[in-house]
C-alpha cells in the first residue's frame, strides 16, 4: 500500500471525526476533496476492517466504536502519561495554562489542559481543534517532522486559502517552520486568539513526534524576562526522557 493511499484513508477518517455525524459518500468526497471512486474504495476497506460502519446498504458512514476506543483509551492516555511531568512542572513554575496537543491530519487536537488559577486567562477545552499552521503547538510538531511529510502538510494546509496570496502564505509558513526548528520552540502571538500568546515545544524527545506542549499566556503578562524564563524551562524537555524511559 502506498503512502498516498494511507494519507487519503486518514483524511477520510478525519472528516468523519471532525463532523461527528453520518456522511454520505458524496459528502465525504466533497469534504475530503478526493474523487468519489477513491473514497468508495477507502470506505470499503475501512468497513471491512471494522473502523467505519454503514447505515444500511448504500447508506451513510460513521466511525465505529472500535476506532473510538482505540483513539481515546490508547494513544491519548499514553501521551498524557509522558507529557504530565513536564506540564505539571511548567504549571507549578508559572501558573499559566498548559496544553497538550496532538497532530491529526492538518489540525491540532487538544488532548489535555491544566488551567491557570489566575483570573485573566484563556482556556481551550480538550477535544477542540485548530489548524496546525496558526498554532504554536502545530508549528512545534510539524517543524521537526521529516521534510517530505512536512511539505505534504504545508501543501494541504495552504490548499484551502484563496489563490491570490497562497504562494506568499506558503512561503511565510515554511520560513516560520524553519525558524521554529532552528530555535527549538514555536511562538504564536495573537494569531489564534486576540490578546493571547503561546509558546510550545515538541515531545519528540519523549518518543512522541506528533505531540507538543504549550503555555497560553495573556500578552500583557509575557514580558521579555518572563518569555526568556518560560523558553528556558520548556527547552528542558529532553531531561524528562530518562524519567519516562
Amino acid at each position: 500500500m502506498s503512502i498516498a493511499v494511507i494519507d487519503r484513508a486518514f483524511s477520510t477518517l478525519e472528516v468523519l471525526a471532525r463532523t461527528r455525524r453520518a456522511l454520505t459518500l458524496a459528502e465525504l468526497a466533497e469534504e475530503s476533496r478526493l474523487p468519489k471512486p477513491t473514497v468508495h474504495r477507502i470506505l470499503k476497506s475501512l468497513r471491512d476492517l471494522g473502523y467505519v460502519e454503514q447505515n444500511d446498504r448504500g447508506g451513510s458512514y460513521v466511525l465505529s466504536a472500535r476506532l473510538a476506543s482505540l483513539h481515546e483509551y490508547g494513544r491519548d492516555e499514553a501521551v498524557r502519561a509522558k507529557a504530565r511531568p513536564l506540564m505539571e512542572r511548567l504549571h507549578a513554575a508559572f501558573d499559566e495554562t498548559v496544553n497538550l496537543g496532538l497532530l491529526e491530519g492538518i489540525t491540532i487536537r487538544y488532548a489535555h489542559v491544566i488551567e491557570t488559577a489566575q483570573p485573566l486567562r484563556w482556556i481551550v477545552k480538550p477535544g477542540a481543534r485548530d489548524g496546525f499552521e496558526t498554532t504554536a503547538l502545530g508549528r512545534a510538531i510539524v517543524a521537526h517532522l521529516p521534510a517530505e511529510q512536512q511539505a505534504r502538510l504545508v501543501a494541504k494546509a495552504c490548499a484551502a486559502l484563496p489563490a491570490r496570496g497562497r504562494r506568499a502564505a506558503r512561503t511565510a509558513l515554511e520560513q516560520e517552520l524553519a525558524a521554529t526548528r532552528h530555535r527549538g520552540y514555536a511562538l504564536e502571538e495573537e494569531e489564534t486568539v486576540a490578546g493571547v500568546a503561546c509558546l510550545a515545544v515538541p515531545l519528540a524527545p519523549l518518543g512522541e513526534p506528533l505531540a507538543a506542549v504549550s503555555m497560553s499566556v495573556p500578552v500583557h503578562r509575557l514580558s521579555a524576562r518572563q518569555r526568556s524564563a518560560m523558553i528556558a524551562a520548556m527547552l528542558q524537555t529532553r531531561e524528562l526522557k530518562a524519567a519516562n524511559a
